[in-house]
């Protein structure tokens, strides 16, 4: 199954108080054993559903089968596509039932919670957003996708067109490789050139338009080693492209993949870092200032409990314990009864995992922090705000 945004806004907002829900990451990069590991996850996984002590009889029944089924699926059934580093599951007893092969590794558990537990794909999809990879020359152009660690060549979009170079104009024009005839000289030569040059550009230009709108980027990188040609390529690009640009690296495009593919993901990486840098920058001001923005884990709660939050800013490694109502999905540091519906809340060792479900539930943006920030790391989490109350 294809994982992106929808995807998991579909699963954040699956709710059903009757039958628990299975979520399965297991890691199965080479030469991991991953069967054996995934036998010693489910022992445990029902080790704790016995020990917690807080599902029906009929639940523990259905979720022994469930995991029965997991480890009968992984271990005989399931077909492994190439460059699949973690397998994904979530399952429960009323129906649902969705597999997703990630190209990244992911650490292995079982988690058994009300809600499939989602955070660890946030994280990917936060991290590895969709990039168009754009590498020209004055003769070609290549375009990729890059997503989730691996990067696919669109081979139809492919192009190369008839630019001369200037001996064979030379050549042309002379019928000899001694001179010019007629007078025409270096000046005419070179305008026959660049007007060949600038149409290549103008049709890389009209093609990347189709392709990053339709394709839905968000983020582009441009790619050549002539530096005369980026500043051009950029002129005759729609500005739907150059608005989603967010570096540039030194590539040819009849490099191989594998080459491209590096320096795109360390420059997306390098993209990434910085992004994170300026939007807790942000933050800090904005609450310096008494402005549309909180810090901390308890104001941060509370704006998100208000539908107030735009962008939710975490730590990537961020846990903090707290109780969440399965009715309302209220979440709160330390009540055990919902002040909405007036039901019991269910302790959690981890609530960031809600707050990021319920931040994706709002339509808010979540900002999972990898780079080392210190004015950030007293407070670990905080929000910039829609509005004020």
């Amino acid at each position: 199954m294809y994982l992106d945004h929808n995807e998991i806004q579909s699963l954040v907002q699956y709710r059903n108080i009757e039958s628990p829900v299975i979520s399965m990451y297991l890691n199965v990069a080479p030469p991991r054993n991953f069967a054996t590991e995934l036998n010693s996850l489910i022992h445990v996984a029902r080790q704790k559903i016995e020990e917690r002590g807080s599902h029906t009889e009929r639940q523990r029944k259905d979720l022994d089968k469930l995991l029965q089924r997991i480890q009968t699926r992984v271990g005989k059934e399931l077909k492994l596509v190439k460059a699949t580093r973690t397998v994904v599951i979530f399952a429960d007893a009323q129906g649902l039932w969705r597999e997703y092969m990630l190209p990244v590794s992911l650490s292995s558990q079982i988690v058994v919670e009300p809600d499939p537990y989602t955070r660890p794909l946030t994280v990917v999809l936060d991290e590895f957003e969709r990039y168009c990879v754009l590498v020209a020359d004055s003769r070609k152009a290549r375009i990729f996708s890059l997503f989730l660690g691996e990067m696919e060549e669109h081979s139809e979009i492919f192009m190369e067109d008839e630019v001369p170079d200037r001996v064979r104009v030379n050549l042309s024009m002379t019928g000899t490789s001694t001179g010019t005839k007629g007078g025409i000289g270096d000046e005419r030569i070179q305008r026959h050139i660049e007007d060949h040059v600038n149409r290549h550009l103008k049709h890389v230009a009209d093609k990347s338009f189709d392709f990053v709108k339709d394709k839905g980027f968000t983020r582009v990188i441009l790619g050549s080693t002539e530096e005369r040609i980026l500043p051009r390529l950029r002129d005759h690009l729609h500005t739907y492209i150059r608005d989603r640009i967010v570096g540039e690296i030194e590539a040819r495009p009849d490099e191989h993949k594998e080459t491209l593919k590096e320096k795109a993901l360390e420059k997306a990486q390098e993209f990434e870092r910085q992004d994170e840098r300026e939007k807790v920058s942000r933050l800090l001001e904005l609450h310096n200032a008494g402005d549309k923005a909180v810090l901390g884990l308890e104001p941060t709660l509370e704006a998100l409990m208000f539908g107030q939050v735009h962008t939710l800013i975490l730590e990537n490694d961020f846990r903090a314990p707290g109780y969440v109502c399965p009715a309302d999905h209220f979440i709160s540091t330390y009540l055990t009864e919902c002040p909405l519906c007036g039901g019991q809340t269910v302790e959690f060792p981890d609530i960031a995992d809600e707050m990021v479900e319920e931040a994706v539930a709002q339509s808010a943006e979540v900002e999972h922090v990898f780079a080392d920030i210190e004015e950030f790391s007293s407070y670990k989490v905080g929000a910039l705000l829609r509005f004020l109350l």
